[in-house]
């Protein structure tokens, strides 16, 4: 099944970095997506696709497509809509595809041709304020609104890793974010709008087409400790952030999970400084 990361530098950032964790994650991502379920490439732009490079991370996917840059003619608020990127990264591919985050990792194989050719993702969400508010919160320009054929009442969906079985789909689900991201008007607001967009559209778009969402979890399984086929590291991010201790043991874990499934690519980053300093035997 044929994936795709998105890595997008927002505003012309020659000094872009990453912290190490969060490098770390994503090479186990693309690594262990390759190694149980095949073909990823990573969408990126010049300086995203330089930055890797230059830690020594080329290799992690089968192919890297340099086409981000292009956002920059679209109008669009990239603040507002910092995951924007990865919608447009999803309308220049084709379907069958897995969009996946960066911070989402698989960790054994998944039969997606099982799921038909509609759409799957990892779990749909609680409908609350105020990260889904109602129709009446959003602002637009130039007389453009939101169409009274939405159904506010479906369940979004997770957008951390979604199945695209639906060419028809694929194509009215980025066409309308698109629109709607380029319309907004500023309002600062870095949540409700982007969520929208990403995670409630994607629900009501499906439902507008009449096609099935499968979920692989529930919220509820997600904290039971059943599931061992992903792991998310979204929401403990900003613990690692805050906290340099707990964030270089979570290097070493990685490092220990990278020499057990793939041992020479972890003896190849011994030599770059970010991640050498955390492979000292």
């Amino acid at each position: 099944m044929n994936a795709f990361h998105t890595l997008r530098v927002r505003g012309k950032n020659e000094d872009f970095t990453l912290p190490d964790f969060e490098l770390f994650t994503l090479v186990l991502s693309a690594l262990e997506w390759r190694k149980h379920n095949g073909f990823i490439k990573l969408v990126t732009d010049s300086i995203g696709e330089k930055y890797l490079y230059k830690c020594g991370l080329s290799e992690v996917w089968d192919k890297t497509e340099v086409i981000l840059d292009e956002i920059d003619t679209l109008g669009i608020n990239e603040d507002m809509f910092w995951a924007g990127a990865k919608i447009y990264a999803l309308s220049r591919q084709d379907a069958p595809s897995v969009m996946i985050d960066l911070d989402f990792i698989l960790w054994k194989a998944m039969e997606f041709d099982d799921y038909g050719r509609d759409i799957a993702v990892i779990h749909r969400e609680d409908i609350y304020e105020p990260v889904y508010p109602p129709k009446n919160f959003f602002l637009f320009r130039d007389d453009w609104h939101l169409p009274n054929w939405l159904d506010w009442s479906v369940r979004p969906c997770n957008g951390a890793l979604v199945y695209f079985g639906s060419p028809r789909f694929m194509r009215e689900y980025t066409h309308f974010a698109l629109e709607f991201m380029q319309k907004a008007k500023d309002t600062g607001d870095r949540l409700s709008y982007m969520v929208f967009i990403e995670q409630r559209w994607m629900a009501m778009c499906a439902e507008h087409l009449g096609l099935t969402i499968h979920e692989f979890s529930t919220l509820e399984g997600l904290f039971d400790g059943k599931q061992k086929y992903f792991t998310h590291v979204w929401g403990y991010k900003q613990r690692l952030r805050d906290n340099p201790k707990e964030a270089a043991d979570y290097c070493r874990k990685c490092v220990g999970r990278l020499r057990h499934d793939f041992p020479g690519f972890a003896e190849k980053l011994k030599s770059y400084v970010w991640a050498g300093k955390y492979m000292a035997e």
